[in-house]
């Protein structure tokens, strides 16, 4: 996979993870949009907090975080959640 240079690139990679299928309120469950998890990666990377680090997503939901995270050249990502 080549590197992503464009945060469209990003956002439309990050659109084919399905929404939480049964998001639960009393864990405050709910689907982050790929547009605002691309932005949130996008600027994290652009700072320097992305690429070639560790990254660790405590309560990860559906992973779009870890996902992008590793799209965006993390060198490890790992989505940890309480709900499979």
């Amino acid at each position: 996979m080549g590197k992503i240079t464009r945060k469209k690139h990003l956002e439309m990679k990050l659109q084919s993870i399905p929404p939480h299928p049964n998001p639960k309120v009393g864990l405050e469950q709910y689907t982050t949009p790929s547009v605002i998890a691309s932005d949130l990666i996008w600027n994290a990377n652009s700072l320097g907090d992305i690429e070639n680090k560790d990254i660790l997503d405590l309560g990860c939901g559906t992973g779009i975080l870890t996902i992008a995270s590793a799209l965006m050249g993390a060198n490890f990502a790992c989505g940890v959640d309480v709900d499979d």
